[in-house]
């Protein structure tokens, strides 16, 4: 098989992967709110940040340059230099991991109460703790399998995490509920630690299954495996590790600022769930396909940025882009007109549709970002993207911090807005040095919101007079007025279907 065949194979592995656990994580997702609430949710919210630091500092760029560092000795059949790298990231990770997790175990009260400002967390915060050794070794071993392009292991790996994740809160939801809402929240940590450990163990297997080839000698010595790996890691550790931190600041600063807001604690807690754990994921559920288009599209303009054919990037990114304002669009109009409809038969519940209302304006902002987030990545442009989330960052946070304890929640939502609108017209400004205009045509914008407003008032009708409610009833009225609203926007030749398939064969269609 060519490279660019394994690359191509690899990516549709990792997006249907990406695509299966996302969907599974979601079920799963609306499980844990309906079993533990918004304020578990809201619990449960303030370990993930935790959880996302430790790895951005012990992991992430470690993982990352093993491999890349794996794909380059790979070129030149230098397979005893990638097990020395990959020796030396695994006993980094491994020191790292075990300092994080004896912090967090031992710490965890302090923690608790004086960082998160919620001492439920103590118990959740030292189940998680016992997981970070495995979390983080099993990410490096993974990147070993990156960078020889063999994504069936990773895919697998990430499938198998949800699964266990899933099997072991359904067993342990029973017993653990009934005791209260700090149990309720151990026992999704629980699932998640235990999904970590079996996907180690089954790394690790099929590691030491296919590791033979490493065995062979090499003139490198660890001194210098140690440079490679520091070379390559660090930046990308102080990166990763400073954005989880603003990352971890903002979840563990919303329901203080709420509490001076004039909620109690209680209250605060679960408007944060409510917002954090299950309007997020919900607006942010679409990105599942395009997270797989930004793989599609991302070695694509990495090659047309190599061999200086700029023109090509502005045809598929203006494609592209043009996709992802109908999609934006479209679930933008859902959301604003349905949202009642949308909590009730995902959650159960109404009193999400508030904020579905109000991130559903912002959809498209957020959708666009990915696309934009990929070209970028594309072109080399790392630190720029960098520096556009400490812009992000920073617009949040100071919101939080100043507009909040008057303002509430919606102070919040408005600064999540205004940053998406700024980091989307930076990032265009940026791609827009080396290619031709991408904005999207006023003309198409208007048809789309006039195609969604029209589409939304006949699903409307429908809801009226037929019985469409549950999950089966959302998801005939979803798939109704989309089928509807891009039959619209073909016949009036803004998207047509079949420029759909097109956009995930990049390489091949735009010449």
């Amino acid at each position: 098989m060519t490279k660019g065949k394994t690359i191509i194979k690899g990516a549709l592995i990792l997006t249907l992967a990406n695509l299966i656990t996302r969907i599974m994580g979601f079920v799963y997702r609306i499980f844990m709110s309906k079993a533990i609430g918004t304020g578990g949710m809201g619990v449960y919210q303030l370990i993930m940040p935790v959880y996302l630091l430790v790895f951005s500092l012990c992991s992430s760029g470690l993982a990352t340059a093993v491999s890349a560092c794996t794909a380059a000795n790979a070129a030149k059949k230098d397979y005893g230099a990638t097990r020395k790298i990959l020796n030396t990231s695994l006993a980094i990770t491994a020191c790292l991991s075990l300092a994080a997790c004896a912090i967090v175990f031992f710490g965890a009260g302090v923690i608790g109460k004086y960082l998160l400002h919620e001492p439920r967390t103590t118990l959740s915060l030292k189940i998680i703790a016992l997981c970070f050794p495995f979390m983080c070794i099993g990410a490096c071993l993974r990147g070993y399998f990156y960078g020889l392009q063999k994504m069936a292991l990773p895919a697998a790996s990430q499938v198998l995490e949800q699964s266990v994740r899933i099997l072991v809160v359904w067993l342990l939801c029973g017993k653990m509920i009934s005791r209260g809402l700090e149990y309720a929240c151990a026992m999704a940590v629980m699932g998640m630690a235990c999904g970590e450990i079996v996907s180690f163990i089954f790394t690790v297997i099929v590691y030491r299954a296919k590791s033979s080839v490493l065995n062979k000698h090499t003139s490198l010595k660890y001194t210098q495996a140690l440079q490679t790996v520091l070379s390559v890691s660090v930046p990308l550790t102080l990166n990763r590790g400073i954005s989880s931190c603003l990352s971890t600041a903002e979840n563990i600063l919303i329901p203080q600022r709420l509490i001076l807001h004039g909620m109690t604690s209680e209250q605060a807690i679960s408007l944060f769930g409510g917002l954090c754990g299950m309007a997020v994921p919900l607006i942010m559920f679409p990105c599942s396909l395009l997270t797989a288009l930004a793989t599609a599209l991302m070695p694509a303009i990495s090659e047309y940025s190599s061999g200086g054919d700029y023109p090509a990037i502005g045809r598929a990114l203006r494609r592209t882009l043009l996709f992802t304002t109908v999609i934006g669009i479209g679930v933008s109009g859902i959301f604003i007109f349905f949202p009642t409809e949308i909590s009730s038969a995902v959650y159960g519940r109404s009193d999400i549709a508030p904020m579905l209302c109000l991130l559903g304006v912002i959809c498209p902002f957020l959708y666009t970002q990915v696309i934009l987030s990929a070209a970028l990545n594309g072109i080399n442009c790392q630190l720029y993207i960098f520096r556009l989330g400490l812009l992000s960052s920073a617009i949040t946070i100071s919101s939080i911090l100043f507009l909040m304890p008057k303002y509430g929640i919606h102070a919040y939502i408005a600064a999540w807005a205004l940053s998406a609108v700024i980091t989307n017209a930076l990032s265009k400004q940026r791609l827009e040095r080396i290619t031709d205009e991408l904005s999207i045509k006023a003309d198409d914008i208007f048809k789309c919101i006039l195609s969604i407003i029209f589409v939304c008032i006949c699903g409307k009708f429908l809801c009226r007079h037929l019985n469409m409610h549950g999950l089966v009833g959302l998801a005939l009225l979803v798939g109704c007025c989309g089928s509807l609203y891009l039959y619209i926007l073909d016949i009036m030749g803004v998207f047509g279907f079949g420029d759909i398939f097109a956009l995930f064969l990049q390489r091949r269609k735009i010449k």
